[in-house]
């Protein structure tokens, strides 16, 4: 029987769809509909959000919700600032947290880590106009906002620029800080800087100098979980391994991403 070009299609996506949700009965976990998890993520857009309906959002938020659906277990996701994420799960408070976490030798000694989940660079914000067009700045003297508990306020604790650090414990506050002129600049994620930028409330700043990685500054982001909790790990890994597989990782990131941070 011939088909038409448009049955053709028709028939693609169907059985493209259908691949796909084999695929993800494949990888996921048997359900345990009886179970709840205590997710964290990240106050801080693109990763966690506020919708106009008053609904949590954002890249981090989602993909905790699809990790969990695959899984077959209810979670309550909790979107917290990161100092806060961090003492949670140190104290064993949460199951496990989608939050920019950087997986580091010095953080595994205090919590569980997967498989990244994507990665990231720091960089510079500072107010557009005040900085010579594509140079690294010059720090001496300078003040300059980061969060606490992050890898680039660590980044300041081992090395002397000259500069003046000012600790927040919200990264939307250290980095208002620099529109408000209470700092200089701003050391924060890459993606974070980028969403900011194309919104409303970062017209007048700009990124400044090049994306940093070394240092500290840039590596893998995974899923953190207590110590001790190697079996849930698995759990998490197997369906992250699925939502990657299936396609719904890249559809989660290219809502809320301009580029792919796997």
């Amino acid at each position: 029987m011939h088909r038409s070009p448009i049955a053709r299609r028709v028939a693609t996506c169907l059985l493209g769809g259908l691949f796909a949700v084999v695929l993800a009965a494949a990888y996921a976990t048997p359900a345990r509909a009886d179970e709840v998890l205590r997710v964290l993520t990240w106050k801080m857009a693109p990763y966690g959000m506020v919708d106009d309906q008053g609904r949590l959002t954002g890249f981090e938020v989602e993909i905790a919700r699809a990790l969990c659906a695959t899984m077959g277990v209810r979670c309550e996701i909790d979107m917290l600032p990161f100092p806060e994420v961090l003492e949670l799960l140190e104290r064993n408070g949460a199951d496990f947290a989608v939050a920019s976490i950087l997986k580091t030798p010095e953080r595994a000694k205090k919590y569980l880590f997967t498989d990244r989940y994507k990665r990231s660079s720091s960089c510079y914000i500072g107010r557009a106009g005040e900085w010579p067009l594509g140079a690294q700045p010059v720090l001496a003297g300078k003040r300059i906002s980061v969060t606490r508990g992050s890898k680039q306020q660590d980044y300041f604790r081992t090395r002397d620029t000259g500069g003046i650090i000012q600790v927040f414990d919200d990264q939307g506050e250290a980095i208002q800080a620099v529109a408000d002129g209470r700092v200089d600049l701003a050391l924060a994620p890459s993606t974070v800087a980028v969403h900011l930028l194309t919104s409303n409330e970062g017209q007048n700043l700009e990124v400044i100098g090049e994306p940093i990685s070394e240092g500290g500054l840039g590596g893998e982001s995974a899923i953190a979980l207590p110590l001790g909790r190697e079996e849930l790990r698995d759990r998490v890994n197997q369906a992250l391994r699925a939502i990657l597989a299936d396609g719904r990782y890249d559809a989660i990131s290219s809502r809320f991403l301009p580029f792919r941070v796997y």
